[in-house]
């Protein structure tokens, strides 16, 4: 499966909006965890994800579901194909997309570990005191 995450997907006058072939859009946080998590459950893999970062007023941002999928998720990071960011973003948006994607790439082992262990991340802020 492949996912575009976009608050204005294939709205008109937005061609850069338009969900790519072969790509399931999904508008927001709720919407991307139903379809990821369908998928997961069923078994499939997650090919590829597109991210936008600005998802509306009041909505979780894109980096935000981005360290999400980090956190609760670090597996699919170990054999996904592809990972983007088309976030117009000049407040540093799309940059953190694509330092969580990094981090999950790059640390899918230690996370997977860390997330089996009892309270990882109470953990993790104990060590930083």
């Amino acid at each position: 499966m492949k996912i575009f995450l976009d608050d204005q997907i294939n709205e008109p006058g937005m061609p850069n909006r338009q969900v790519p072939e072969g790509y399931t859009g999904v508008r927001d946080f709720e919407e991307f965890k139903q379809v990821f998590e369908n998928a997961i459950a069923l078994g499939e893999r997650i090919e590829a994800l597109d991210f936008d970062n600005d998802l509306g007023e009041g909505k979780m941002e894109g980096w935000e579901i981005a360290k999400w999928l980090t956190e609760t998720h670090p597996k699919i990071f170990e054999e996904i194909g592809e990972l983007k960011a088309h976030s117009e973003n000049r407040g540093g948006g799309r940059e953190k997309i694509e330092q969580y994607f990094k981090l999950g790439l790059d640390h899918y082992r230690e996370l997977i570990e860390a997330k089996n262990r009892p309270d990882p991340w109470g953990e993790m802020e104990r060590k930083n005191r």
